[in-house]
């Protein structure tokens, strides 16, 4: 399985997320989220909302790719009850993400 550090790098750079973006979701600085980028591990509290982020965008980044994903995430969805996905994530609720991405997969218009 590939370290976290490259699980970032992919994600990433297939959703078009750059660091400052990931570090706006997290609610973290763009510091921290490099130092992640160069190998470091993240503390354990933050640890558990990445892994959940990576894995909304990983999903994501099956169904859209490059501008597209980034696109989505940061435009209001109204099946998400015109939240933008990236507000929900910063909020925690990456299950409605997550519901919003797999609808989309299905071909549901959101």
């Amino acid at each position: 399985m590939p370290d976290l550090a490259d699980r970032l790098e992919d994600v990433t750079s297939r959703t078009e997320l750059d660091q400052a973006d990931l570090a706006r979701v997290l609610s973290t600085s763009p510091r921290t989220v490099a130092r992640w980028f160069q190998g470091t591990s993240p503390r354990p509290e933050t640890r558990e909302r990445l892994l959940e982020v990576l894995a909304v965008l990983e999903r994501l980044s099956g169904v859209l790719t490059g501008d597209g994903a980034h696109d989505w995430l940061f435009t209001p969805n109204p099946l998400l009850d015109h939240y933008k996905p990236v507000d929900l994530l910063r909020r925690g609720e990456f299950r409605r993400v997550l519901g919003a991405i797999d609808a989309l997969a299905e071909g549901v218009f959101v």
